[in-house]
């Protein structure tokens, strides 16, 4: 018993000093070290230049952020440019889509002036009695062709013929409250008076119901015709008045008795052409 507690002191006397030695041991190579770092430092500013190579170093990483911070400015710039320049380029863009609105209006304001004032010379030939103005609403090829016009229907009569711009067009088919319904010259059975210019002969044409097609009736074999002749109103019978062109000769042909001539006739002018109608009577 005596020896194992006498052990015990032992270890724990050796435990003591050992420690003691330990931290002396650990404390002293410390404080020779300060040491020599204070008067390096006081002798040589050993601290300023680690202080300087710590900052060349790190500056890099510091430049780099800088660097990051300011392309970020630069592409939230660039961004927010592009958005204003795409807003921008969108009014612009609306601005020249009104533009064109008003040229369009302008553009059609400019032809149907140009339909009125050759409308307008039309009415102050001789040969016409009495004109009324009147505006195409519809066009139908249903169950026959024709164009509604807009227009002051207690001044028409079914006697009146229709012209555009360009000449002669058709004749009134039906008298509505308010507006008009017109047939082409070419529809099937119309006839009309004709005069081929060349050759100052009188002929009667007839509507084949062929758009754009008339037929010389009855034309004798001997008659003189030629391919490309001038066909015009003569203003005979006084249902169309004279010297409108109604078109040109485009195929001469024999018919089977051989005594008549088979003459397709073109018209010039097309029937739903314009915007404007002028209904006269001669």
């Amino acid at each position: 018993m005596f020896q194992k507690e006498h052990k015990q002191t032992s270890i724990a006397s050796n435990a003591i000093f050992t420690t003691g030695s330990m931290r002396a041991s650990k404390l002293l190579p410390s404080v020779f070290a300060t040491i020599i770092i204070l008067t390096l430092d006081f002798n040589f500013s050993l601290g300023k230049e680690i202080k300087f190579i710590f900052l060349e170093t790190f500056s890099p990483l510091k430049n780099l952020s800088q660097s990051s911070s300011q392309f970020s400015r630069e592409i939230s710039l660039f961004f927010t440019s592009q958005y204003k320049l795409l807003n921008d380029l969108d009014k612009k863009n609306e601005e020249i889509e009104l533009l064109n609105f008003e040229l369009l209006k302008l553009e059609q304001l400019a032809k149907e002036n140009e339909e009125l004032l050759l409308l307008m010379n039309y009415t102050k030939k001789p040969k016409i009695s009495k004109s009324v103005v009147g505006e195409i609403t519809n066009i139908s090829s249903f169950p026959k062709e024709s164009i509604s016009i807009e227009t002051n229907a207690n001044e028409i009569s079914e006697k009146m013929v229709a012209i555009s711009m360009n000449g002669l067009v058709g004749l009134v088919d039906k008298i509505f409250p308010g507006y008009v319904d017109i047939i082409p010259i070419y529809e099937k059975k119309v006839n009309i008076p004709g005069l081929i210019q060349r050759t100052n002969q009188n002929i009667i044409l007839e509507g084949t119901g062929e758009r754009n097609t008339l037929l010389i009736k009855n034309f004798k074999n001997n008659s003189n015709v030629t391919l490309n002749d001038k066909i015009f109103t003569s203003g005979l019978g006084g249902k169309y008045p004279k010297g409108f062109l109604i078109g040109n000769v485009i195929n001469i042909s024999n018919l089977e008795d051989e005594s008549s001539l088979k003459v397709e006739v073109k018209s010039l002018i097309n029937f739903d052409s314009g915007t404007k109608i002028l209904l006269v009577l001669p």
